[in-house]
């Protein structure tokens, strides 16, 4: 289980966060003073960008107190590390890219972990598990600190291989490998997860990856059937029902699915043949249709489709190097550019938001490959990578199988 550190008090891993307030006795004159001058500051950081996400304190008229806004919160990269239960934490400079291990990373957490996500206001991370759980956490978003969630873990009674949170924050989705489903549980107010109605849910055979289009469609990858199971969320109750005509077939062994912003178009990385297959989603029913020229062929194993916020790039791992695509926004057709080499290896991929930078996971030397993407979409691994997912790490054997950017 992963240690607690607790915000407003002295962490050998991490600064003090300081709840600072006027202490007794201060005047009405120098508290006003106080909340105009904060009020200015605050105008100030925000004209330029600062400011972090939660929601500060405003000061109360004629009161005597105020309390500082919280710490922006930092971008982070997450590895679960399957062999040795561990999640490894590392902070991303968002200047430069490189990424910098968390103090005392990495982080105890469970039995087989295989998958992160976070519910998208950074309050809580979610860790699936190949052992039959999802094991839960609250996160600190300034500095990507983890302590125990009241109730975790939370069966899923099947070996759950991928996770994704709904873009609401009510919902988390696990893929549950060969157990053939998906897993739907409700997110509560502390975090903590509760089993929806019906689930889990019928899937295809070796259920791999799971993604949420618009808020309300659910696909799932099916690599033993070679194709993806569709279905509607009821973003109420969290049942799901399936779409007419589904599954649709993609080619064989699909190993990961990825949706373009505008949730039009679904995108499945595959190995027989190794490509990519890429779907037309109806925005109105959420069926889905084979995109003209499908599938976009690689020369070896195709896993791990990541696309650029804008929705023109497309990138895939094949174990070794990134194979790197153009995508039309309106037909969804892409159009390999070429690969981009790793001087390690590349087994899974994660993209920073705006889409400056892609890290790939080693997965043997314990690493992670940085390259920086120019205007024209174009790959160049920055100074100084590969970097260790922590000091001492290539000496390990850790299993590294996720890895994932949280902004």
């Amino acid at each position: 289980m992963l240690g607690v550190r607790r915000i407003g008090s002295r962490d050998p891993h991490g600064p003090m966060d300081a709840d600072r307030r006027d202490g007794p006795g201060t005047d009405h004159r120098a508290a006003s003073v106080r909340v105009l001058l904060g009020s200015m500051l605050c105008g100030l950081a925000c004209a330029c960008g600062g400011g972090g996400g939660g929601g500060g304190g405003a000061g109360n008229p004629g009161g005597s107190s105020s309390s500082s806004p919280p710490p922006p919160a930092a971008t982070l990269l997450y590895v679960t590390n399957g062999s040795t239960g561990t999640i490894d934490v590392l902070t991303i400079d968002q200047k430069t890219g490189i990424p910098t291990p968390l103090a005392g990373s990495p982080l105890p957490d469970g039995p087989m972990p295989s998958a992160v996500a976070a519910d998208p206001q950074r309050r809580f991370l979610y860790v699936a598990s190949a052992a039959g759980e999802v094991r839960g956490y609250l996160l600190t978003a300034s500095t990507g600190n983890l302590s125990a969630m009241s109730g975790s873990p939370f069966a899923t009674h099947a070996p759950s291989v991928a996770i994704t949170v709904d873009p609401t924050g009510q919902f988390v989705l696990t893929a549950n490998g060969t157990s053939n489903t998906l897993s739907v549980f409700r997110i509560g107010s502390t975090g903590a997860l509760a089993e929806v109605a019906g689930s889990p849910f019928a899937a295809g055979t070796n259920t791999v990856a799971v993604v949420i289009a618009a808020g309300r469609y659910v696909y799932a990858a099916n690599k033993g059937s070679g194709n993806v199971s569709a279905y509607l969320l009821d973003t109420t109750s969290g049942a799901l029902t399936p779409l007419a005509g589904s599954p649709v077939a993609i080619g064989a062994s699909p190993q990961g699915l990825v949706v373009d912003p505008a949730g039009t178009h679904l995108y499945a990385a595959t190995t027989q043949p190794s490509g990519v297959s890429g779907l037309t989603i109806d925005v109105n029913t959420g069926a889905l249709t084979t995109i003209s020229g499908s599938p976009f062929l690689t020369s070896s194993g195709a896993s791990s489709p990541v696309m650029d916020a804008a929705g023109k790039r497309l990138h895939v791992a094949n174990g070794t190097n990134v194979d790197c695509y153009t995508a039309d926004a309106s037909t969804g057709v892409l159009q390999e550019i070429g690969l981009s080499i790793t001087n390690g290896g590349a087994a899974a991929l994660a993209l920073d938001g705006p889409g400056n930078y892609l890290y790939a996971l080693d997965n043997v030397s314990n690493q992670v490959e940085v390259f920086s993407i120019d205007s024209s979409g174009n790959l160049t691994l920055i100074s100084g990578s590969p970097f260790p997912l922590f000091p001492g790490s290539n000496r390990l054997s850790l299993g590294p199988n996720s890895i994932t950017v949280l902004n």
